[in-house]
């Protein structure tokens, strides 16, 4: 069996297993640290119901599968700003960096903040005129190449710490993702494994109390403990995804102008209910794209909507892409990405 057939096959595999795991009652919701790697990245993506995993083809590849990189032929960076739920804000920034023969190496930075909290106590329940912050961050390299005609894996590294006030939490976590061309009609299958790695233990100076040992005695002293905190998983999953264009150069339907291109991504969490989504684009002389795409079996998520253009001559091209996403009983979610290809 060549390696094709074997990366299909295992396609399918992950596909069966998501569906399988979708009908059993699940039981480990909020058992993982560092919910933020769960956050999707990239306007483009968001708007299409976070079905990317195949196309992985602008600058968020990098979360959604390294692999996607190994295609890029420039230097090309990008930026997310998503303002999430709670007012919490969510940044990402990567870049992209082809060499040729040896392969694409990629850098990316996401990072959350909860912004100023005010701290509150029994004595002070409407506030102290103090503050704290709660901030999640995550560095990482990728390396992606074409490792036979058709198919390109990718692997990210990336060093994840989790901070609330003077209390933290360091680990280091993985992806390994590969896509694979088929030849057919432009269709391409993806899959990604993500957030595999050591547990998060939180630790640091708000976790240390003063203790007195034996509350009986009047001369025992009182001194510091250090309370010692569980530690948790990171939220590892993984995705099997596919994507086709039908209508466009190499589509189901030749067009000179249009393209519409649509995907369906399955994704099994491990300390979550597995989801769906679908999505599609629309675009029109490869410079103003309209996006939509829905989330199945989310709690709170669902519809998404977007559009994009893209400004440039040559291989060089500037981009703007917005992204609406419903977020049930909170505020919808609105996000803005922009990048450059050089």
């Amino acid at each position: 069996m060549n390696l094709t057939k074997i990366i299909l096959s295992a396609f399918l595999l992950a596909s069966l297993t998501v569906g399988e795991l979708a009908g059993q009652e699940f039981t480990k919701t909020g058992t993982a640290a560092a919910q933020f790697l769960k956050i999707p990245v990239g306007a483009k993506a968001i708007a299409m119901g976070s079905t990317f995993t195949s196309m992985a083809d602008d600058i968020s590849a990098l979360y959604w599968n390294p692999a996607g990189s190994a295609s890029f032929e420039r230097f090309e960076l990008g930026l997310t700003r998503m303002e999430w739920i709670a007012g919490i804000t969510y940044n990402y920034f990567g870049l992209v960096l082809p060499t040729g023969d040896a392969g694409t190496f990629g850098l990316f930075v996401s990072q959350l903040s909860s912004g100023d909290i005010e701290v509150t106590t029994i004595d002070a329940p409407k506030g102290t005129g103090t503050f704290y912050e709660a901030a999640d961050i995550a560095v990482g390299v990728t390396y992606a190449r074409d490792i036979m005609e058709k198919v390109s894996a990718g692997v990210a590294v990336k060093y994840v710490s989790q901070r609330i006030a003077n209390t933290s939490a360091q680990s280091v976590a993985f992806d390994v993702g590969v896509l694979l061309r088929t030849g057919f009609h432009g269709m391409k299958l993806g899959l990604a494994f993500q957030n595999f790695g050591p547990t998060l233990q939180m630790s640091g100076t708000d976790l240390i109390k003063p203790v007195d040992l034996d509350a009986a005695s009047e001369i025992n002293p009182v001194v510091e403990a250090s309370l010692s905190t569980q530690s948790y998983a990171l939220p590892g999953s993984y995705r099997a995804s596919v994507s086709m264009p039908l209508v466009g150069p190499g589509g189901v339907l030749e067009s000179g102008r249009s393209t519409f291109i649509a995907g369906i991504d399955a994704i099994h969490h491990l300390d979550s209910k597995e989801h769906y989504s679908i999505g599609g684009e629309y675009g029109f002389s490869q410079t103003i794209f309209l996006r939509a795409g829905y989330l199945f079996n989310r709690d709170q998520e669902g519809l998404t909507a977007g559009g994009g253009v893209r400004l440039g001559t040559g291989a060089s091209a500037f981009t703007f892409d917005y992204a609406y996403a419903e977020f049930g009983v909170f505020s919808a979610i609105h996000v803005f990405s922009v990048g450059v290809r050089l």
